[in-house]
């Protein structure tokens, strides 16, 4: 499995305004609904801020990869934002996220969603991958990136 398989083009937001770690939340998750991967996003959202409850999942150097597995969910999605200004998350190293991956995961099968986050916390230990994740000015820019790091 490859990090781009899950991403959308249409679920790659960049400049995205939002106050909290719930508006990118929400904002992704309606991306989710639009390309079918979720059903019943209230649903998907309540058991990502379960898991969030559970423990941050900002990851430090302005990264966060909210995640759940949900019967919400219909197949699993990969989505990414870029936000305008960053906001706290509570990270692991006290810096605020400006990138945000959500990953959303049906609760029958395999766990995609542990795959998926293995293989991103790879390849956030590449500080190119970041930089080129920051100034990517396209979907296409973004997904470029990710595969030349994958590869």
């Amino acid at each position: 499995m490859k990090i781009t398989e899950l991403l959308v083009d249409d679920s790659i937001l960049l400049g995205l305004k939002a106050e909290t770690k719930e508006d990118v939340w929400k904002t992704l998750a309606h991306s989710f609904q639009e390309i079918g991967a979720v059903h019943n996003v209230e649903q998907y959202l309540a058991d990502v801020a379960v898991r969030e409850a559970k423990g941050t999942t900002g990851v430090g150097f302005g990264v966060a990869i909210p995640h759940a597995k949900s019967e919400g969910v219909t197949r699993p999605a990969l989505a990414m934002a870029r936000l305008e200004k960053k906001i706290d998350v509570q990270s692991m190293d006290g810096s605020p996220a400006d990138l945000f991956f959500l990953i959303a995961a049906p609760t029958q099968g395999e766990d995609i969603h542990l795959r998926a986050l293995s293989k991103l916390a790879r390849l956030l230990m590449h500080g190119s991958f970041l930089e080129s994740l920051r100034t990517a000015k396209t979907q296409a820019e973004v997904k470029a990136a990710i595969e030349a790091h994958e590869s």
